[in-house]
């Protein structure tokens, strides 16, 4: 069976709802497909953006912050992510690793300096976690570094002697933290799989933590959490193989392969060296390919996971979109990659910079604007200055915008 790339195309989109028709009470649904990364802050509502119709990024916050039919977690590659709150074991539960299976790419860091603190891996991850869980029972802690020492004084309470020494000792990793504060910053993404910690409502930039039943919610357990996480995987990414998967966790081959396995081979159907499930094999021959503008944000699950030949195929400019930290946005023309942005916000309007990869950006430049205006309206503000640029040309302006800020 072969599938072509204009087909792998359309079934991502379709899969993705990136064709806009999800409506408003449907959110959760396309939300929960494969989760939404909140990495930068507000990735997630820009991922709203560009597939729910009718909805504002405030109407987003309120499905997570009051209605909390939405819950936001460290998850896959140890990120903030957001999911169904109903869902939560497939995004938590599922990724807690077997003995033997750690580190992840996230506790990895820490393993040079277990020797230093006295601890062995998993004696310190159950003492971080039992400490998590005191701290937040019945407070929230605004801040990542407050939230870190707060765990880490509680964890001390119970040291004495050398332990204590060694825990209140200087940290390799931050010139303003303990290595007791290092190891927790490491330990609470394996914390939150426990469901020990949630992200709160953030003031502005700054976020908050605590306790899911401080918080209001209930994250009940789900006895196949672990196979609908890579069921989900191959559904949203397919087709598709266990490196992949692996690398898209953050987890160790040892865990991923465990994972993997639990998707039977009577649910998928071979592609080359990829496998998609059974089920979805119809739908590779259904629906339109996209076409018109969208502005997709860093991490976008529609750009996450394998497929970056697929929708960039030069490696130069592959290297520009997905980076080491600081991912752009993605201007995706008829279904392509076709440029990247950058938005900064100023008071009551959006500034962006739009730069092509091509003649494609400058040709569907009004396109462009159109789209960056409702992402505007979106996000509650006007749109002040649309920039343009490409590799070889300086920046030009929509006419009568203001300066982009430095």
């Amino acid at each position: 069976m072969e599938i072509s790339d204009d087909t792998r195309r359309r079934y991502r989109v379709r899969v993705h709802h990136l064709d806009r028709r999800v409506r408003p009470a449907e959110m959760n649904a396309a939300v929960g497909t494969i989760g939404m990364q909140n990495t930068p802050p507000g990735a997630w509502e820009q991922a709203v953006f560009n597939r729910v119709s009718g909805v504002t990024a405030a109407d987003a916050r309120a499905v997570l912050e009051e209605k909390k039919t939405l819950v936001q977690a460290w998850s896959f590659r140890g990120a903030p992510v957001v999911f169904p709150t109903a869902n939560a074991s497939i995004f938590l539960t599922a990724l807690e690793a077997d003995p033997g299976e750690e580190p992840w790419i996230y506790t990895a860091g820490l393993m040079p300096s277990l020797e230093t603190l006295g601890f062995g891996y998993d004696d310190l991850r159950q003492r971080v976690t039992e400490a998590t869980e005191s701290t937040l029972r019945a407070q929230t802690i605004a801040g990542k570094s407050q939230l870190d020492a707060a765990v880490a004084d509680h964890l001390a309470a119970s040291l004495s002697g050398d332990l204590l020494r060694r825990w209140q000792s200087p940290s390799p990793y931050g010139a303003r933290q303990t290595l007791g504060q290092a190891a927790v910053s490491f330990m609470l993404r394996p914390a939150s799989f426990t469901g020990q910690v949630v992200f709160g409502r953030r003031d502005g930039q700054i976020p908050a933590f605590t306790s899911p039943a401080h918080w209001g919610v209930t994250l009940s357990a789900q006895r196949d959490a672990a196979h609908e996480l890579v069921r989900r995987f191959v559904h949203a990414y397919g087709p598709t193989n266990r490196q992949a998967f692996t690398k898209w966790l953050g987890c160790s081959t040892a865990q991923g392969r465990r994972l993997w396995s639990l998707l039977p081979a009577a649910e998928i159907t071979p592609i080359g060296q990829d496998v998609v499930l059974t089920a979805d094999v119809p739908a590779f021959g259904e629906g339109p390919a996209l076409t018109g503008v969208r502005l997709l944000g860093a991490h976008d699950p529609f750009l996450d996971a394998n497929g970056r030949d697929l929708l960039l195929p030069d490696k130069t400019l592959q290297k520009k979109v997905w980076r080491l930290v600081g991912n752009p946005g993605v201007i995706l023309v008829d279904g392509r990659i076709a440029g990247i942005w950058r938005q900064r916000a100023q008071k009551n309007t959006l500034a962006i910079m739009v730069t092509g990869f091509g003649p494609v950006v400058r040709a569907r430049r009004a396109e462009i604007v159109r789209e960056a205006e409702k992402y505007a309206a979106f996000c509650g503000v006007d749109l002040g200055t649309l920039a343009f640029s490409d590799e070889r040309a300086c920046p030009t302006r929509i006419p009568g915008a203001d300066s982009l800020p430095s």
